[in-house]
């Protein structure tokens, strides 16, 4: 008995934290997001390459608009954000605004080895009174990883013998071995 009623003052205890801690939505709105795509990190992929040299190519498409604010910025080996240029390209022919985000940088040469890098975006829209208290303006924060290697080291191919050759050297061995235990045989009967 003492356990179920310590396990059902758990639950209502964790409940009472989400209910109070939780932003509530009007009942007749959804949440909304300006942000119409996953973050694509275009380039590097989950791969491997042979160059130290890459440059990082992302975008995200967001609906257009002048009280849009859209940034991006990466993080590389899990260093602190550094800000991406972006452009911006809108589609033709849509019947709402919508904007293709691009970000381009060229990276600091690699090392060798496994690394990560992580695209970030930071939208930034006006509330419009959707949210029960909330600020004016609200910022969605999205992001996506990838992992590649850099293997820059060309092996360097170890120079084939002749099949035949190990033979030889193999005889003279067997020979050498040979003449010098007959020798010592006939040393020690002497």
């Amino acid at each position: 008995m003492k356990r179920t009623a310590s396990a059902l003052m758990l639950v209502l205890a964790l409940l009472i934290l989400l209910v109070d801690g939780a932003q509530f939505v009007k009942a007749d709105s959804e949440p909304f997001s300006p942000v119409l795509s996953k973050v694509n990190i275009v380039s590097p992929s989950n791969s491997t390459y042979n160059s130290s040299l890459l440059t990082l190519d992302a975008n995200v498409t967001t609906l257009g608009g002048s009280n849009i604010y859209t940034s991006m910025s990466y993080s590389l080996d899990l260093t602190c954000n550094q800000t991406m240029p972006t452009t911006i390209e809108y589609p033709a022919g849509n019947s709402f605004t919508m904007a293709l985000h691009v970000g381009l940088v060229d990276l600091p040469a690699l090392n060798e080895g496994s690394h990560n890098i992580t695209v970030y975006v930071a939208c930034e829209y006006p509330n419009n009174k959707r949210f029960v208290d909330a600020p004016d303006t609200i910022t969605a924060f999205y992001n996506s990883t990838v992992y590649f290697t850099i293997s820059t080291n060309s092996e360097q191919q170890i120079p084939e013998f002749p099949s035949w050759t190990p033979m030889p050297i193999l005889l003279a061995a067997v020979m050498a071995v040979t003449f010098g235990y007959k020798r010592n045989l006939r040393n020690t009967t002497q």
